[in-house]
């Protein structure tokens, strides 16, 4: 061993303590840079299956007066496996003690069953019967921010019309996992009044209910 090999071992000794600690915090850098990898691996695992489950649109087509025939033709095209078509509208949300009106969107379901896109998880009550055009599912982060739960009344303004809508569930959707206002960004400071999205999906397909049906396609 040579006489320079020596005096670095020995300086490398005498300074033990710092070159342990140096050690310790390097490894603790790369565990935690593996910790993060590993913990962003299985969020986005999570969202694709989750997006997958629910069977998350790939296309959104927002038209007006569409015909229903026209769903045909869509199907027909190369490529698309499956499509739905709704009703969308805006609406402003009357909420009690709230200074300004609440903006928001209502969507319509299907009559039976469940959408073949965009699917609901349901987190507390039930969803729409069939033939109730006055019931609502809100969304979870809505009800929240606004203290609302299935049993509760919202009332909303519907191209003009006020109506009285009775909440009988909460649910998430792939659709709307951040509340944002309709066509703007999203809140930071996520104050209740300033929280859009879809302040819940409603029975009903008739013009005066929503202006927007547009098929979402997969």
């Amino acid at each position: 061993m040579r006489a320079l090999d020596r005096k670095m071992w020995r300086d490398l000794w005498h300074l033990k303590g710092q070159a342990l600690a140096i050690a310790l915090v390097i490894a603790s850098g790369v565990a935690t840079f593996v910790m993060f990898l590993a913990t962003l691996e299985s969020l986005q695992a999570t969202r694709e299956d989750f997006y997958r489950h629910y069977r998350f649109a790939q296309v959104f087509a927002p038209l007006k007066r569409a015909p229903e025939r026209l769903r045909g033709r869509v199907e027909a095209i190369p490529g698309v496996e499956r499509v739905d078509t709704r009703v969308v509208a805006p609406v402003t949300v009357d909420i009690p003690h709230f200074p300004e009106p609440v903006t928001g969107v209502i969507t319509s379901v299907p009559d039976r069953g469940e959408a073949p896109l965009n699917r609901l998880y349901m987190k507390s009550g039930r969803r729409v019967e069939a033939g109730r055009n006055n019931e609502v599912v809100v969304s979870e982060a809505f009800a929240a921010a606004h203290h609302l739960q299935p049993g509760d009344h919202i009332t909303v303004v519907i191209k003009g019309r006020r109506e009285t809508l009775d909440i009988v569930g909460t649910a998430v959707s792939p659709e709307f996992i951040h509340q944002v206002r309709p066509g703007g960004e999203r809140d930071s400071e996520a104050e209740p009044q300033d929280l859009g999205g879809d302040p819940g999906s409603a029975q009903g397909t008739d013009e005066n209910r929503a202006g927007q049906p547009g098929p979402g396609t997969d």
